[in-house]
């Protein structure tokens, strides 16, 4: 086990060297021995348990850790063996399954490292040749160079039992120009992402799960296969292979300079009609955007339903399938207002929005009734079940320097577990998810131009997300692609099919809201009673 160090450090000291005094000890012969799996293996549950919960990557937080341990480590040639690839295994309070996550590790002397100790320090190592720090090793820029350099080349790394495989997909290899700079993303998400010059991007997948990666999986088919024009070139995959069993741990895809988040876009985009003078209206200078979105969003779904075999083949929607998509609608409707309820009655939600809830949790029934109403219109008519984005929104899609959208993240939901985010869908869901997006980024915008009375203020948010969705739906069904039909052969069933995954959506906002954000919640509330309206008027 491992020894704990936490002595009281000094005001004066550097966050860092405060930071690094409190990790746990490791002794050793010698600092390169830090990399060894029975050493590794002597870390503690409390010790890997602190040094995951700062960590964003870090999925779990439905409860703490009760177990953790490495359960492996490949170590890597690079500089003579400072750096390893280890497998985290961690049980958590509720969760059936063990669950298993990458970590990259370095270990350095304290010379080598100097006065800026990294952020993720894993333990502070004790070894006979010197003391240093073992580390996240994304944080080393020697690691991030030899990292890239096998890139270019491809490569394997351990032995026969336990293996950790670099294959390239490209047809030119990766040339990184020894002054290119290579770094990591900016924005903390699930993931950790390496940017190698201006040519491509590597994805390290933190949460490992054994199978077919969805994002690998349709970014390969898209890219390769299909050829699909709006999603970022598949160039590589890193993976571990344990036997016959393979876990994809990395992608490497093409990078897009001087792209930004289609969300940053709009917004960016639609702040001159939020901020214009409340005598004067100005125009919604996205609508052109959100219709060329629609056309891409359609071409993609039309892309995905040409693949082939049980994985990536369309099948056409039964009646049994609708009953199954309108029952998951309305355990989150009654999930959502037994929630909404149990809020209002301890007052948790904010008392401007609690009879906004109190007239939402009355009607109820009129919403479970709406879903019984959809499924009887619909009937089997209900188009193709193809695989789909499974996450989309705003944030999923570049705008990029050629004035032009890619659609990127295609691993789904991240919390869902792997089969179900592999699970074929109607591709109306991820037009669900897009328009539930204009929803937030209206409300986004309103929130900001808090210069404006009131009424302006309601009337722009409204008219905003109206016209923005207008344009998405006129683009994305303005399709004259005459291959497979993908959506219901009727238009009032594709519309009927939509409020469906919409009233899915926007429950699964409200609960989420009210858990974490209880100022946001009169976003899908609007949302909700806005989609009985559209009911009541066909």
């Amino acid at each position: 086990m491992s020894e704990a160090g936490h002595e009281e450090s000094s005001m004066n000291e550097p966050r860092g060297a405060r930071r690094a005094s409190r990790a746990t000890e490791l002794r050793v012969r010698t600092l390169g021995d830090a990399l060894m799996p029975n050493e590794l293996a002597r870390l503690a549950t409390e010790d890997l348990a602190e040094f995951l919960s700062t960590k964003r990557w870090f999925g779990a937080k439905a409860g703490k850790p009760t177990a953790a341990r490495v359960s492996g480590v490949i170590v890597l040639p690079w500089e003579g063996g400072r750096f390893g690839v280890a497998r985290l295994e961690v049980e958590t309070e509720g969760a059936a399954d063990k669950k298993t996550y990458q970590l990259p590790l370095c270990v350095r002397s304290n010379e080598e490292i100097g006065d800026a100790p990294p952020k993720s320090i894993l333990a502070r190592v004790l070894g006979d040749d010197g003391e240093g720090l073992l580390f996240d090793a994304v944080e080393d820029g020697a690691f991030l160079r030899a990292l890239a350099d096998a890139i270019a080349r491809g490569g394997t790394f351990g032995d026969g039992r336990s293996r950790w495989v670099i294959e390239s997909f490209s047809a030119a290899p990766l040339v990184l120009p020894a002054t290119a700079e290579i770094r990591v993303g900016s924005v903390e998400q699930s993931n950790t992402s390496v940017i190698l010059g201006e040519q491509a991007i590597l994805k390290l997948f933190r949460k490992l799960e054994q199978g077919a990666h969805p994002d690998v999986e349709l970014t390969h088919f898209l890219t390769i296969d299909a050829e699909f024009p709006h999603t970022p070139s598949l160039l590589g995959v890193v993976r571990f292979e344990d036997g016959g069993e393979q876990t994809t741990a990395g992608m490497l895809q093409e990078f897009l300079p001087k792209s930004v988040d289609a969300w940053a876009y709009a917004l960016d985009r639609a702040r001159p009609y939020f901020n214009a003078p409340t005598d004067r209206d100005a125009p919604n200078d996205f609508l052109a955007d959100a219709e060329r979105l629609g056309s891409v969003t359609r071409a993609l779904h039309e892309a995905l339903a040409t693949g082939t075999g049980a994985d990536l083949g369309p099948e056409a929607v039964d009646e049994k399938r609708v009953a199954q998509w309108a029952d998951r609608a309305r355990q989150w409707i009654r999930d959502g207002f037994a929630l909404l309820e149990r809020q209002l009655r301890a007052r948790k939600l904010p008392k401007e929005r609690a009879a906004e809830g109190d007239a939402l949790v009355r009607r109820a029934d009129r919403y479970l009734g709406a879903v019984d109403e959809i499924v009887n219109s619909i009937r089997g008519d209900a188009g193709l079940a193809t695989r789909i984005h499974g996450d989309y929104h705003l944030g999923q899609v570049l705008r990029t320097a050629r004035d032009d959208f890619m659609i990127i993240d295609f691993e789904g939901e991240p919390l869902r577990p792997l089969a179900e985010r592999r699970e074929k869908a109607s591709p109306l869901r991820d037009v669900a998810g897009m328009l539930r997006s204009f929803a937030y980024a209206s409300a986004t915008l309103g929130v900001e131009a808090n210069s404006l009375d009131v009424g302006t203020r309601e009337l722009r948010i409204g008219r905003w997300e109206r016209d923005t969705r207008d344009a998405f739906l006129r683009g994305y069904l303005s399709s004259t692609n005459e291959g497979k039909r993908i959506l219901p052969s009727d238009p009032e069933h594709t519309r009927a099919l939509l409020r469906l995954f919409e009233m899915e959506k926007v429950f699964y906002e409200l609960a989420y809201e009210l858990n974490n954000r209880p100022d946001w919640t009169w976003i899908p509330m609007r949302g909700i009673a806005k989609l009985l309206a559209q009911s009541a008027e066909r």
